[in-house]
């Protein structure tokens, strides 16, 4: 059997290194440093890379993306890595975000307690000769407002840590569940403004995204009160950096710790030269606990991921079919065949696809949304895409790439929660709106784990979602099931179930289970019996 190649292109801990070069399936090569174009190159020879913040992977270096499954980030953010672009190309991409998140929480805490009290400039004047206590006259924690934009790892950790210092905690998170703030004590707004009107210091721990990036701009100062402290030790480009220094300079801000630049080097930033200012040059994750704790998620997940086992923390695939209970996977697997479906028998161009989760069996969510997860559907939804998107796409289409390709066709896509729908109290229903109709699907799952469509529009059936179907729709009137029938037998075509649904003195549908193929003259014999509507083959 060949072994998986893994290219290693950034400085890992070597507890990471001895993970993967222990792994007799495994083989390890390190390029540290190599350019763009040697990377491009030779990418498509390896199974998996692992980079840091040194390597930047694009759209042009994985457009020929040959065998490469993982892209792993030894680290939290992946602002250096073009997820999209992977996730077309079928790419896990996965990150290691619990490894250092102490480590970031202690710089939070540390930078918080350097800025409210001077210790870097103390620390230099002192050891320049200068004995000035009046200089360093600072602020002290207790009793502040801290405000903490992204209640994620990082931000939760520095709630913990504040509190213990007797401050008063507030958060702003578009994404947190208002319980997980209330576990924490933590006041949670929607409104950010409001949060940097009450904030004696305001830290921040979001990724750098389209959404986040210049978050804090120059209108947003004048809310804020005099003399506030800002924190940023997340990423560069969250709070825009020229307002950030009109404010500094202004005194309007009481002092900024800073860890993260937009653009890094920032040995010429502007920023660095006000001695309001506290800054250190991008060493969040850097401690020694931290660098071997990523490395060594990172090396455990790669390796997983391409031997087909459990793994975490991949961003573009929040989940693993095989992690869901039992009952969970028959759900999964039935609304995956319900999209096929639906794409084989709803005419037009999509434009909406609905995802209603009926029942308790999805009170609780598998995929919590984060500022850092490009699409948080959950699992059934992406089942639900990938098997409607596939029919016309065929093998392109994954369970990583279908919400992009959605996207791409500007199908709109949604899924809410409910406790009860009509008749059924455990239940996905999914709607279909295209340019020329809409049509509702709804499948649940029976005590005898058999997934089943149990309704299409009024029209409630009872099949099994699997195998190859004649479908078609007729006006309700005698003569046309047994025509039907006679057809196929003529043929000797054995039919393995067969369901009907009708809707008195109106339309009727049937779904036809046959074991043979279904050539064009039987179709079209079935097209001509009278009061047909429409007739098709449907591939389940």
């Amino acid at each position: 059997m060949d072994k998986f190649k893994i290219l290693i292109t950034d400085h890992i801990a070597k507890e990471g290194i001895s993970i993967l070069k222990e792994d007799a399936s495994v083989e390890v090569t390190t390029k540290a440093g190599i350019s763009d174009a040697d990377l491009k190159e030779i990418i498509g020879n390896y199974d998996a890379i692992i980079t840091r913040s040194g390597t930047t992977i694009t759209a042009d270096i994985i457009e020929n993306p040959g065998k490469l499954k993982v892209i792993g980030r030894a680290g939290v953010g992946l602002d250096n890595v073009d997820i999209e672009a992977a996730s077309k190309k079928g790419i896990i991409v996965m990150n290691a975000p619990t490894g250092n998140t102490l480590a970031a929480t202690e710089l939070t805490m540390g930078m918080m307690l350097s800025a409210a009290r001077k210790i870097p400039a103390a620390n230099e004047s002192l050891k320049n000769g200068e004995w000035n206590r009046k200089k360093f006259l600072g602020i002290q924690l207790y009793n502040k407002t801290l405000g903490i934009v992204g209640l994620g790892r990082i931000g939760s950790n520095v709630a913990v840590r504040a509190k213990s210092f007797g401050m008063k905690v507030i958060a702003y998170d578009p994404y947190i569940k208002k319980e997980k703030a209330d576990s924490l004590n933590v006041k949670l707004y929607d409104d950010i403004k409001k949060l940097l009107a009450e904030s004696d210091i305001i830290t921040f721990h979001t990724p750098l995204t389209k959404e986040t990036h210049d978050m804090i701009r120059a209108e947003h100062f004048p809310l804020m009160k005099d003399n506030v402290i800002i924190i940023n030790c997340a990423r560069g480009g969250i709070i825009n950096e020229s307002a950030l220094y009109e404010n500094a300079k202004s005194r309007k801000i009481f002092a900024v710790g800073i860890d993260v630049f937009e653009k890094e080097p920032a040995t010429e930033n502007e920023l660095i030269k006000l001695d309001n200012v506290f800054v250190t040059p991008h060493i969040g994750a850097n401690t020694v606990e931290g660098q071997k704790g990523v490395a060594v998620i990172i090396a455990e997940q790669v390796i997983n991921a391409l031997k087909g086992k459990s793994y975490i923390n991949a961003v573009n695939i929040p989940f693993m079919k095989s992690q869901l209970p039992e009952e969970l996977q028959l759900y999964f697997n039935t609304v995956e065949k319900m999209g096929k479906l639906a794409a084989q028998i709803t005419k037009g161009r999509a434009q909406e696809l609905n995802i209603k989760l009926v029942g308790k069996n999805f009170e609780k969510d598998i995929c919590e949304k984060t500022f850092d997860t490009p699409f948080s559907y959950q699992p059934y939804t992406v089942a639900a895409l990938k098997g409607f998107l596939e029919v016309s796409l065929v093998e392109s289409v994954s369970y990583i790439n279908a919400p992009y390709f959605a996207k791409d066709r500007n199908i709109y896509v949604s899924e809410s929660k409910l406790s009860y729908y009509e008749n059924y109290s455990d239940l996905i229903v999914l709607e279909i709106k295209t340019d020329k109709e809409e049509k509702v699907l709804g499948g649940t799952v029976f005590n005898n784990k058999e997934g089943r469509v149990a309704f299409i529009d009024d029209f409630h059936i009872d099949i099994e979602p699997y195998g190859t179907y004649i479908y078609f729709r007729n006006y309700d009137k005698p003569g046309v099931i047994g025509k039907v029938g006679t057809i196929l037998g003529n043929y000797g075509i054995n039919i393995g179930d067969f369901d009907l649904s009708r809707q008195t003195g109106g339309q009727a549908i049937a779904f036809v289970l046959v074991d043979n193929k279904i050539n064009k003259d039987i179709l079209n014999e079935i097209k001509n019996i009278e009061g047909m509507i429409e007739v098709k083959i449907v591939e389940i």
